[in-house]
């Protein structure tokens, strides 16, 4: 059998070092040959940190909140490998009371344990996906439009010295887990202009981690982070609001506005010399999904609408597949928001899972056309 594709692969990652070679495989479905001059596979013994990513990274999240069920998620990993993708992100959630606390916890209650973290990205690993480790901060008790972009702390020296032991907590399981690609924080807009405290979150995660790091921002706000030369990887939660005025927009319409998105983003991020991640594409099974995807409450009334979330995914695949095939292009790749291991596509569910819904077909097909796109060009 051969070995878990993230342990044969040299990637965009390389761009950072400025290395001349990627090495291109497709998971299990295609042969695709090296780039460049020949090189000696990967001895047994190379140490994760080592390890790089697909190209490009074509994966699914999911959110690992309580869990009273490990099997069930190892079997949503096993779904997620079958079906194609390379990668898996996992995105876990921290709380703090209000926006204006000073304590960081873990709910029992909502909240995994270690052990049940370690083992989900162990898992994902043994079927050879690419693996990212998502942290998210959530407030147990918010106030209507109160979330993690805009906390304001009573005493931020208090806030980030609490921040700053749940970041060790998570470094400790990616360094478990021997996860690829750990993640300093998502979406925390009213912190990304103090530069000398991420300094030390990310220099304090260096000394531990051997892996990439990278930070999640908001996609109306990215060109507001402060640190981006500190981390590896320029990642966007990509809920872009692609037809605001018009949620019935067509694909080509949508793919029009994806190709402005992209382009800037991209620009973006080859001012820092950084390959560029969408960490969240994600799309509710709501009609206005195309207008404003980050909302995904359904409200008294509303319908499930699974034809409009796969037309999204249609404009998406439609923007970046080309792109995403391209090796010097910038793009290291995306997840897919979400993977649902309790859901089945249900005609009443107005959630963001893709599971037994038409938009599964519109990736599955999108990832299946990038791969044969990238053998093409390695020839």
């Amino acid at each position: 059998m051969p070995a878990p594709l993230h342990q044969l692969l040299r990637t965009r990652l390389g761009m950072l070092g400025g290395a001349a070679l990627i090495t291109i495989l497709a998971v299990g479905l295609f042969a695709i040959s090296r780039l460049g001059s020949p090189a000696a596979a990967p001895a047994p013994s190379l140490h994760p940190a080592q390890i790089q990513p697909p190209p490009p990274v074509l994966g699914m999240a999911i959110n690992v909140h309580h869990i009273s069920d490990l099997p069930l998620y190892h079997g949503a990993i096993d779904e997620i490998a079958e079906l194609g993708a390379n990668a898996l992100l996992v995105v876990t959630p921290m709380y703090q009371q209000r926006i204006d606390s000073t304590q960081i916890q873990l709910l029992p209650d909502k909240c995994p344990t270690d052990d049940q973290l370690i083992a989900i990205l162990t898992h994902a690993r043994t079927r050879g996906l690419y693996t990212t480790l998502l942290p998210i901060v959530l407030i147990e008790f918010p106030q209507e439009k109160d979330w993690r972009g805009v906390i304001q702390p009573s005493d931020w020296d208090a806030w980030w010295e609490s921040y700053d032991r749940f970041i060790d907590r998570f470094l400790g399981i990616a360094v478990a887990a021997e996860v690829d690609l750990l993640s300093v924080g998502s979406e925390l807009n009213s912190t990304e202009g103090d530069l000398e405290r991420w300094r030390r979150i990310v220099d304090g995660c260096r000394r531990r981690f051997e892996g990439k790091l990278t930070y999640s921002a908001n996609w109306d706000r990215y060109d507001q982070v402060t640190f981006w030369p500190l981390v590896d990887v320029i990642s966007v939660s990509a809920y872009f609001e692609l037809a605001k005025d018009d949620p019935d927009a067509s694909v080509q319409k949508l793919a029009k506005a994806w190709g402005r998105q992209r382009d800037h983003l991209l620009q973006f991020a080859g001012r820092y010399d950084r390959p560029c991640l969408l960490m969240e594409l994600g799309y509710p099974s709501l009609p206005w999904a195309a207008a404003h995807p980050w909302n995904y409450v359904a409200g008294v009334g509303v319908t499930a609408d699974h034809d409009a979330q796969a037309r999204c995914y249609r404009g998406f695949f439609k923007a970046w597949s080309d792109v995403l095939a391209q090796p010097d292009s910038g793009a290291l790749g995306l997840y897919c928001y979400l993977w649902d291991p309790y859901g089945q596509g249900q005609a009443t569910d107005t959630g963001y899972g893709v599971r037994g819904k038409p938009a599964l077909r519109i990736i599955t097909s999108g990832f299946r056309r990038i791969y044969q796109s990238v053998t093409e060009n390695s020839d």
